[in-house]
C-alpha cells in the first residue's frame, strides 16, 4: 500500500589526548559516540608477581584488542598501561568488540599462566574535538561506569542499553544491574551488565558506594510500608556517602516514612545509634536544639542549647533523623551546620518541604509511588506501588476492592490522577467507605472537597488534602505564590522560556522568573526533570495545578484570562517557529519538542476556541506536519473542524482557506474522504479567487489523492498535472515533491512502472534536497511497492525496510502503519507468512491506536492473507471485515493487495466451498470494531 577523550584508568580523570601512546589514532569530528573504558584488574600485583615477563602479557593484551577494534572500526584515542580508551559510531559495533575482546581473553594462552581479567565500562554521548584531545563529560562518566566493573565483566550506561535494543549481537542480553552512584558524579546511573555465551556471568556487586548501618531507636509503625525499594536503597547508599541527606518533597509524598523506614533497615547494634527527632509540633523554633537533646537524653541548656548539644555528643557515632524542618527551617539549617563542623561522626538524614541550603547538603527527592501506565493488564496494574497503596489502605478501612479489568482501570485511574501521592492515596481509600470506587473517581476533579477523613491522631495538615497543600502555599511569598498560581495554566511539563511567557505581572520580572521557579523547586510545588538531552522541564502534580488554579481564580477576576493568553501566545509563537523546521533537516528535535508540549498545544486549542477562533485557526495549521507523523490526523482534523465552525471564523478569507487546506489534508490521512472533499472544495473557491496559486496548488494534491484512494485515477491525473505545473513555477520543493508522488502513484495503479519509478526518484531526490528526511523515507516505500508490482522482492524488500527504519527513527506513526503493512506484503510473497503475519499485526494495532482507518482496513487483508493456511473461517471473515472497512471509506484496493486478496478468496471458496465461505464472509462484515479487534488478534487483544 502506498503511504501518503583523553585516557584514564578506571575511575581517574583524564588527562590530555596529546600523551597517548598510540600514534594511529586519527581525529574525530564533534558527535555522538560510544565510548569503550577497558583495564585490567590487579595490574599492579601482576607485575609484582611476574616482573618483567609482564610486558608480555602486556603485548597479548593490547594485540588482542586492537586486532578486535579494527574488526568493527572502533577508533583508539588513548592508550596508558594496561588502560585502553576506543570509541565507536556505533553502541552495536562497541558491543560485539567487548564480547569477542572478552571471549579472546578467555580462551587465550597467557604467559607464565596468568588468567588476565579485565573490566570493561561502556556509555554513549557527546564528545568534542579540542587542543587537549577528546573532550566532554560523558568521556568522564563512562570512565565512572568501567570503575565500578570487576574484571571479566562488560557494564554499560542506560543511554547505551537504550541504544541497543534490538541491535544485540546472537546468544547476548543485558541484565539490569539497578542504580548506582559512580563515585563523586552527581546523579546515580542506571547500570546493565552485558553477557553472552562464553563469558562469565556471576559477579560480586559492583563498586558502588557501600551503605553503612547504624542502630535508631524509631516510634512503633502502625501501617505497612507500601514499595519504595528502590528509594529505600538510594538512601541507604547516600547515607554511606554523605553526613547530611535531606528528603524533600511535596506534602503528603511520604517523607517521613520513607526516613523512618530506611533507619529500620539500618538498625544493627553498631555505634551510638540513630534517633528520631520529631519537629513538626514546634511552634517556637528556637526548641529545635531542646528538642533533639531531649531525645538524646542530653541536659539541655536554654541559653547556649546548640553549644551545649555539640559539646555532648563530641565524637559519637550516630544517625539523627529531623523530621519535619519546612516551618523551622532557619534553626534546623543552623544546627545541621554546627553539628557537621564540630561532631565529625554524626550524620544527619532530615526530612523538609525544601532544602535547608547549607554546605554538605545532599538533597534526595522522594517521588510518588509508581503508578501504572495507561494500557497495563490488571495484574501488572494491581503490581504497581500505588495501587498496592490503594488497595492496602482501603482493606484497613474494611473495604475489599472487586479486581476485574474495569475496577482495575478505575484503580489505575485514581492512583495517576492522584499523581501517585502516598497521602492523597489514604485519604482517597479512607473515602471509599462512603462511595464506590467509581463514584470516587468521577469526583476527583472535586478532590478538596472529598479527600477530608484523614486519621484525628494526625497533624491538621495531614488530615485533609487541602490542609495539606495550604500548608506549602503559607509558607510562600508573596512572588511565589504568584507565580505559582500563573503556572496552574500549563497542561503538562514546560521549560523556562515558557514559564517566563506565562509569569511575569504583578511585579515579577523576567529576570526573577529563574529564581522563584527554583524556590518553588525547592520547595516541591514545582518538579524539576532533566531530560539529558534538552532544555530541563518543569511540571506541577495535578493537585498542586488544581490548588494554584484556584488560588488563580481567587485574585483578580482578570488573572486567568490573563494567564491564559500569555500560554496561547507562548504556543502559537512557537508552532508558527516549528511548522518550516518539521519538514528540514532537525525535524526530529522539532517533532520531539512538539510532543512534549502536546497537552500545551491542545489547551491553548481549547482556550482559542472559547475566545478567539483565528489565533486558534493558525496554531492548529502550523501543527499540520505534526498532526499527521505522530499519529493524531483526526484530532488535528477535528480541532480545526471545530474552529472553522465558529461564527467569527466564517468570512472568506485566506486564513480560513489556509485551514480548510489543512482540515482537508488531515481528514484525507484520517481516511474521512468525504470532508477532505467538502472543505477542499470551500478553500479552492477563496484560494482562486484570491489568486493564491501555491494554495490552489495544495488543494489540486489533498483532491487528487482522495480520488486516487477511491480508484478515479483519470480524475485525479489533471488536479495533479495543474497542481505540478504550478509549484515548479512556484519552485516550491516541498509542494512539487508531493504531487510527484501522487503521479507515481496513479502511474503505478495502472501499470506504468517504469513512469512511476522516475517520478518517485524525483521526488525522493527533492526530498533529500529539503533534507526532509520523513518524506524521504515515504518515497522510498512508494518505491519499494512499485518493486513489489513488478516481482523484485530484493530491491523492494531494501527500500521498505529503510523506509520503515526512518519512520521508526523519527516517531512516524503513519510511516510505520504503512511502513510495517508494505513489508508484511513483501515478506508475504518471499514466502514468510510467519514474518509477515507480525508486521500485519504491528500494522493493525498501531492504525487502531492512530485511528487511520484505510491503515486498519489493509491490515485486515494482511492478516487474511497471511493466516488463510490456519483457521480458514476466521480468514474468511477478516477478508468480509476487510471490504466493510474499505466500502465505508469509499476506496478501492491497490493493485498487488487486490491481487492477493483475489487470489486468496478463490482459494478459501474452493477449500471451504462457496457457502461456507459467503457465510463467513457476510459475518465478517457484519462485526462491530471490537469483534474485529478480538478476530484479528485473538488472545494478543
Amino acid at each position: 500500500m502506498f503511504p501518503a577523550a583523553p585516557l584514564q584508568r578506571a575511575g581517574d580523570l583524564p588527562p590530555a589526548a596529546e600523551q597517548s601512546t598510540h600514534t594511529e589514532a586519527q581525529p574525530l569530528a564533534t558527535q555522538t559516540f560510544t565510548f569503550l573504558f577497558t583495564d585490567i584488574e590487579g595490574s599492579t600485583a601482576m607485575l609484582q608477581r611476574l616482573g618483567d615477563a609482564y610486558a608480555d602479557v602486556l603485548a597479548d593484551h593490547h594485540r588482542l584488542i586492537r586486532l578486535v577494534l579494527t574488526e568493527h572500526d572502533g577508533k583508539e584515542v588513548d592508550t596508558q598501561g594496561d588502560a585502553f580508551f576506543a570509541v565507536f559510531s556505533s553502541a552495536s559495533a562497541c558491543a560485539v568488540t567487548a564480547i569477542e575482546v572478552q571471549r579472546a581473553f578467555v580462551s587465550h594462552a597467557w604467559p607464565a599462566g596468568e588468567t588476565v581479567r579485565v573490566r570493561m565500562g561502556i556509555h554513549s554521548g557527546e564528545a568534542s574535538e579540542s587542543a587537549a584531545g577528546l573532550v566532554g563529560l560523558d568521556i568522564h562518566r563512562a570512565a565512572r561506569i568501567a570503575a565500578v566493573a570487576h574484571g571479566g565483566q562488560v557494564v554499560l550506561s542506560a543511554s547505551t542499553a537504550a541504544l541497543l535494543r534490538d541491535r544485540l549481537p546472537d546468544s547476548a542480553f543485558l541484565r539490569d544491574l539497578g542504580s548506582h552512584r559512580l563515585k563523586d558524579l552527581g546523579r546515580p546511573e542506571q547500570i546493565f551488565q552485558l553477557e553472552a555465551d562464553g563469558l562469565p556471568a556471576a559477579f560480586p556487586p559492583l563498586r558502588s558506594l557501600d551503605n553503612p548501618r547504624l542502630l535508631n531507636n524509631l516510634p512503633a509503625q502502625v501501617s505497612r510500608f507500601i514499595g519504595r525499594d528502590a528509594v529505600l536503597a538510594e538512601v541507604r547508599r547516600l547515607i554511606g556517602a554523605f553526613r547530611l541527606i535531606t528528603l524533600t518533597g511535596p506534602g503528603g509524598v511520604g517523607k517521613t516514612r520513607t526516613g523512618l523506614q530506611v533507619a529500620a533497615e539500618l538498625l544493627d547494634g553498631s555505634g551510638d545509634g540513630v534517633w528520631f527527632a520529631d519537629l513538626a509540633p514546634l511552634l517556637d523554633p528556637d526548641l529545635v536544639a531542646t528538642t533533639v537533646a531531649n531525645v538524646l537524653g542530653i541536659r539541655g541548656d536554654p541559653v547556649r542549647p546548640v553549644d551545649t548539644l555539640v559539646e555532648a555528643i563530641g565524637g559519637r557515632s550516630m544517625l539523627i533523623l529531623l523530621d519535619n524542618c519546612e516551618h523551622v527551617i532557619g534553626t534546623c539549617a543552623k544546627l545541621a551546620d554546627a553539628l557537621l563542623r564540630n561532631c565529625p561522626n554524626v550524620a544527619i538524614l532530615a526530612t523538609s518541604r525544601e532544602p535547608l541550603g547549607i554546605d554538605g547538603e545532599r538533597v534526595h527527592r522522594i517521588p510518588s509511588l509508581a503508578m501504572p501506565a495507561d494500557d497495563d493488564d490488571s495484574d501488572t496494574v494491581r503490581d504497581t506501588e500505588a495501587v498496592r497503596l490503594l488497595i492496602d489502605r482501603a482493606a484497613q478501612h474494611g473495604i475489599t476492592l472487586r479486581w476485574d479489568e474495569r475496577s482495575a482501570a478505575m484503580a489505575s485511574r485514581i492512583c495517576r490522577r492522584l499523581d501517585g501521592i502516598p497521602l492523597a492515596i489514604e485519604l482517597a481509600a479512607a473515602r471509599l467507605r462512603a462511595m464506590s470506587v467509581t463514584e470516587l473517581e468521577a469526583r476527583l476533579d472535586q478532590r478538596f472537597s472529598i479527600l477530608t477523613d484523614g486519621s484525628r491522631a494526625a497533624l491538621p495538615r495531614q488530615q485533609t488534602l487541602l490542609a495539606m497543600v495550604d500548608w506549602s502555599w503559607e509558607l510562600l511569598n508573596a512572588s511565589e505564590r504568584h507565580v505559582l498560581a500563573r503556572l496552574s495554566v500549563f497542561a503538562g511539563g514546560f521549560d523556562l522560556a515558557a514559564a517566563e511567557a506565562v509569569t511575569l505581572g504583578e511585579g515579577v520580572r523576567p529576570e526573577e522568573v529563574i529564581g522563584l521557579l527554583g524556590a518553588l523547586v525547592d520547595k516541591n510545588l514545582v518538579q524539576f526533570d532533566d531530560t539529558g538531552t534538552g532544555p530541563a522541564r518543569y511540571r506541577l502534580l495535578e493537585t498542586v495545578r488544581q490548588y494554584g488554579a484556584r488560588q488563580l481564580g481567587a485574585g483578580s477576576p482578570a488573572a486567568p484570562h490573563d494567564a491564559r493568553v500569555a500560554h496561547r501566545d507562548h504556543y502559537l509563537a512557537l508552532a508558527q517557529v516549528a511548522a518550516p523546521r518539521l519538514v528540514a533537516p532537525d525535524q526530529a528535535e522539532w517533532l520531539d519538542r512538539l510532543d512534549l508540549e502536546i497537552g500545551n498545544l491542545r489547551a491553548a486549542i481549547a482556550y482559542c476556541l472559547e475566545r478567539d477562533s483565528a489565533l486558534g485557526i493558525a496554531l492548529a495549521s502550523s501543527l499540520e506536519v505534526f498532526w499527521r507523523a505522530r499519529g493524531h490526523a483526526a484530532e488535528g482534523a477535528d480541532a480545526l473542524a471545530r474552529l472553522l465552525g465558529l461564527p467569527t471564523a466564517q468570512e472568506a478569507t485566506l486564513p480560513r482557506a489556509r485551514g480548510l487546506a489543512t482540515a482537508a489534508y488531515l481528514s484525507q490521512h484520517a481516511g474521512r474522504y468525504a470532508a477532505a472533499e467538502q472543505f477542499c472544495a470551500e478553500a479552492l473557491a477563496i484560494a482562486q479567487l484570491a489568486d493564491d496559486d501555491y494554495l490552489v496548488a495544495r488543494l489540486m494534491h489533498t483532491r487528487a489523492h482522495v480520488l486516487l484512494r477511491q480508484g478515479h485515477q483519470a480524475a485525479a491525473l489533471p488536479l495533479i498535472e495543474r497542481g505540478l505545473g504550478l509549484a515548479r513555477r512556484l519552485e516550491a520543493v516541498h509542494l512539487t515533491a508531493r504531487l510527484l508522488a501522487d503521479r507515481s502513484y496513479a502511474l503505478d495503479v495502472q501499470g506504468d512502472y517504469a513512469a512511476a519509478a522516475h517520478d518517485a526518484a524525483e521526488a525522493l531526490s527533492l526530498y533529500r534536497q529539503a533534507g526532509d528526511r520523513r518524506e524521504s523515507g515515504t518515497i522510498l516505500g512508494n518505491l519499494g511497492y512499485t518493486e513489489l508490482s513488478t516481482g523484485d522482492l530484493g530491491p523492494a524488500r531494501s527500500h521498505l525496510i529503510e523506509s520503515l527504519d526512518i519512520a521508526r527513527v523519527l516517531n512516524d506513526s503513519y510511516g510505520v502503519v504503512y511502513g510495517t503493512f508494505n513489508l508484511g506484503l513483501a515478506e508475504y510473497l518471499g514466502g514468510s507468512a510467519s514474518a509477515a503475519e507480525d508486521l500485519f499485526t504491528e500494522s493493525f494495532r498501531l492504525a487502531r491506536r492512530v485511528m487511520t482507518k484505510p491503515g486498519i482496513a489493509y491490515a485486515l487483508i494482511g492478516l487474511a492473507i497471511a493466516g488463510s493456511e490456519g483457521d480458514l473461517d476466521r480468514a474468511a471473515r477478516l477478508h468480509g471485515a476487510a471490504e466493510a472497512a474499505l466500502a465505508a471509506l469509499g476506496e478501492t484496493v491497490d493493485p498487488v493487495e487486490a491481487r492477493l486478496r483475489e487470489r486468496d478468496c478463490q482459494r478459501l471458496r474452493s477449500v471451504l466451498g462457496p457457502e461456507a465461505f459467503a457465510a463467513e464472509y457476510a459475518a465478517g462484515k457484519s462485526l462491530s470494531s471490537e469483534e474485529i479487534l478480538v478476530l484479528a488478534l485473538g488472545q494478543r487483544a
